[in-house]
This record gives C-alpha cells, sequence and structure tokens, in this order.
C-alpha cells in the first residue's frame, strides 16, 4: 500500500510533561510519507501544555487542542477523532513508544484484509506490546486476529470473548487502543468513544466495534513499547468499577440473567485475585464452582494463557498500593 494515504497518529496527554516529548518524537520518526499528528491535553496541571505547544511550535504536523476541564480519556479520544484528518487513524499514548514501522504495517494489514476478507465489513488493527513494568522487567503482551490469510474474529463472538470469555479461535490477547488503528470513518460511524469511561474505553469500543460486525486483525511483533507509569486515575478499584459499568452497559450480549450475574460475580472474583484478597477470592471462586462449574472450570482453563499478564498486572497496582 503507498504511504500517500494521509493517517491521523492521535494522542491523549494528561500530566505527561516528562513523557510526551518521546511518544511524540516516535509519532515523528514513523516511515509512513504523510501524518496529521493531533495531541489532545485533558486539562493537564504540571505543565504538559506548554511541552505540546513548544512541539507544534517546532514540527508543521503537530496539532495540538486543551481540554477545558479534565474529561478522562474516552472524551479525549473522541476530541482526536472530530479533529482528524486522516483516512486512518492510530492512537499513541502519552507514555509509550512505536516502532518507526508501525503505522506502515498497521496500514497494509488493514489494507489487505479489507482486500481479501472483509467484504466491506470495518476492519480495526491491534499490535502486540512489549510493556516494561515498575521494576524494569519485560513482557510481550499478545494480541487477537495475528494469523494472517484467514477470516479474523469478528462479530457478537468477539463481544462474548471480551464480556463473558467465551472460547474464539485467534481471539486471545489484549486490545489496548495505545496499540489501535482503523480508518477514520469507522470511529465516526460508531460515534467515538464513550466519555462515561475513564479507563476501559477501549474495551467498551471494540465491544461496540464486535455488535457491529467488526473484524479484529493483529500484527504479533511488539510495536509499541509501553512503560507502565503511576497515575491518579489508575487502580484495581476503579479497573473494576469500569468492568461492572461494562457488563452492565452491554448487558445484552449475556445469555439470561443468570449468565449476566454470572460475569458480574466473575469480575469480583477478579478483582479479589488481582488485590491478593485471598479469601474473599477462594469463598467467591468456592461459590462460583458449586453453582456453575461448567462455566467456572470455562474461565479458569481460558484464563491459564494470560497468567503471567495478570500477576504483572496484580504487582503493578498492588506497589502503588503499598507505597
Amino acid at each position: 500500500m503507498a504511504s500517500n494515504a494521509l493517517v491521523t497518529i492521535g494522542i491523549t496527554a494528561f500530566n505527561a510533561a516528562d513523557t510526551i516529548g518521546r511518544a511524540v518524537a516516535s509519532a515523528l520518526g514513523q516511515d509512513w510519507g504523510a501524518l496529521d499528528i493531533v495531541i489532545v491535553d485533558d486539562a493537564s496541571t504540571d505543565g504538559s501544555w506548554d511541552v505540546i505547544t513548544a512541539l507544534g511550535a517546532s514540527h508543521g504536523s503537530i496539532r495540538a487542542f486543551r481540554q477545558e476541564t479534565n474529561q478522562g480519556v474516552g472524551a479525549a479520544r473522541s476530541r482526536i477523532v472530530a479533529e482528524a484528518r486522516g483516512e486512518f487513524i492510530c492512537f499513541f499514548d502519552d507514555d509509550d513508544e512505536s516502532a518507526p514501522e508501525r503505522v506502515r504495517r498497521q496500514a497494509e494489514r488493514i489494507s489487505a484484509y479489507e482486500a481479501q476478507f472483509a467484504r466491506g465489513a470495518a476492519v480495526i488493527c491491534h499490535t502486540a506490546r512489549r510493556q516494561i513494568m515498575l521494576d524494569g522487567e519485560s513482557r510481550i503482551a499478545p494480541t487477537m486476529g495475528a494469523r494472517s490469510g484467514v477470516l479474523a474474529p469478528h462479530g457478537d463472538a468477539v463481544a462474548r470473548r471480551i464480556l463473558a470469555g467465551a472460547p474464539l479461535e485467534d481471539g486471545y490477547g489484549s486490545l489496548a487502543t495505545c496499540s489501535q488503528m482503523a480508518r477514520t470513518a469507522v470511529y465516526r460511524q460508531l460515534g467515538g468513544f464513550d466519555a462515561a469511561f475513564r479507563r476501559s474505553e477501549d474495551t467498551d469500543f471494540c465491544v461496540r466495534l464486535a455488535l457491529a460486525g467488526g473484524h479484529f486483525v493483529g500484527l504479533d511483533a511488539p510495536l509499541v513499547t509501553q512503560t507502565l507509569t503511576r497515575t491518579s486515575d489508575k487502580s484495581l478499584a476503579g479497573e473494576l468499577a469500569y468492568r461492572l459499568l461494562l457488563i452492565e452497559k452491554h448487558r445484552g450480549v449475556f445469555d439470561d440473567e443468570r449468565h449476566y450475574r454470572y460475569c458480574r460475580d466473575w469480575a469480583m472474583i477478579k478483582h479479589h485475585w488481582l488485590a491478593g484478597h485471598w479469601l474473599r477470592f477462594a469463598a467467591r471462586m468456592g461459590r462460583a464452582a458449586v453453582m456453575n462449574p461448567r462455566r467456572t472450570w470455562q474461565r479458569l482453563l481460558l484464563a491459564l494463557p494470560n497468567l503471567e499478564g495478570n500477576r504483572a498486572f496484580s504487582r503493578f497496582h498492588r506497589s502503588d498500593e503499598r507505597s
């Protein structure tokens, strides 16, 4: 695919004065010919806006916008969707770095899949990520749909995989917005991101896209390096609250009331495990195993491949709570 299609690189920023420079540098360093870099500052209080405006003054491809009040990442991403001039939007985070070939490889993956399999359906692409933990440990977080030359995970099956843990071939791995790219029309057709989600806005968007028939393709190369940093909006309690909000919003995906309640209970079980609340974890897990043994064993088996990822996630949050 020729690199003359304009791609908007969207970067949301909040109190990222120390890291936004490297994110912008990796955006400017892409080997794609036509770039429109849109930065939305979500009312930072640490001098981020001064850094961003200086970067914009130095590079003509950068357009910067500032939210009047802090509205959260969902609203900030929607502002990027509204301001985008590109045919595609590729999201970067304010503390991450992307490989120079990231935009090109994702655009090529989307275009090739559209030509062979999509039949007019929306296509979204994520890459694997290299995560750098607080202690310097590195791990690879895979994504779904990385098998090329075959039909990718798509439709309601992806929504059920995300919300209910239903088995899905080639359907395992995260769908983080910081590794995401799709046509701008896809984001606009779905109305952007839900501003009610200050966390999990990416998951909500992917559920809505799946329910609209979207296809999820991926790249197994870790083209994003994500340095995990502590911010005021990252906590296990917050993760749980937005997971429960997500389940409630998409209640229609579940088989029936019992299935819906089971998935709410599973969210609580996972929260207690991540938080190290072992007695509460054991009590809820025991009850789930007695009341619904088939679903519980299925969820446990499907969770095993990401056990180390969940352990790393737990260590990240629990070290913050202990500090």
